[in-house]
């Protein structure tokens, strides 16, 4: 699927209202607050939700005080949406930046950041050059010692799994941590069954990295 059919893909899901019946979705973010716990982040510090969509990760941060938030989804709609769902307050305090993770225009050029969340963004990504894309923006953007916290599907013996009708390419810990290298150490990591709205079981494999003493290296090219 190319660039602009994806983004088609995902602005007509949220504008038809359908992303509560897809198999990704979650009410409450329980596990990736699990291992937000661990970091210790004051309230100003800069974090990013990659994929954000109606990440309900995000709406907890906000409901319990940090105040310096970007928000970034290839979906233009998904972001309209969740800020029409915030109080004008909390969405004040949310960038909202519109990008694609596999060919940022925007993110690269913004300061670096504590936190990287995502949640079922990574394993959506089935091309070698876009997983390589997504690493080398996560290493531009994660501040010395900051935090990366991944939420991904976890490899089963069969069918080939799928969200939302799209290949997924799954991870199990091993391979979240030769993908992020030797700049990264495991913190934390657990395995999840997730519930889908249709309320079949999906396994997902959660892990919370820290950086090095290692930073960005130059202007993004």
């Amino acid at each position: 699927m190319t660039p602009s059919s994806l983004t088609n893909y995902w602005d007509t899901l949220y504008a038809q209202q359908r992303v509560q019946q897809a198999s990704w979705f979650e009410p409450q973010a329980s596990a990736s607050l699990r291992l937000f716990a661990h970091t210790d982040l004051p309230f100003d510090a800069p974090i990013l939700d990659v994929g954000s969509g109606l990440s309900p990760f995000l709406n907890e941060l906000l409901n319990q005080g940090y105040l310096n938030l970007i928000a970034t989804d290839l979906s233009a709609t998904a972001l309209d949406q969740h800020r029409r769902h915030l109080s004008p307050e909390q969405a004040s305090r949310v960038l909202w930046v519109v990008d694609d993770v596999t060919a940022p225009q925007h993110l690269p050029l913004l300061n670096p950041v504590l936190l990287w969340h995502d949640r079922a963004l990574l394993h959506g990504l089935t091309s070698a050059a876009h997983t390589q894309t997504y690493i080398r923006l996560l290493n531009h953007m994660v501040e010395a010692h900051g935090w990366v916290i991944l939420g991904v599907r976890s490899p089963q013996p069969a069918p080939p799994l799928t969200d939302a009708g799209l290949l997924v390419q799954a991870y199990d810990v091993a391979g979240l941590v030769a993908l992020l290298g030797a700049n990264y150490q495991l913190r934390h990591t657990f395995d999840e069954a997730h519930e889908t709205p249709q309320g079949q079981q999906q396994g997902y494999t959660y892990a919370l990295f820290q950086r090095n003493a290692t930073s960005r290296n130059g202007l993004w090219d």
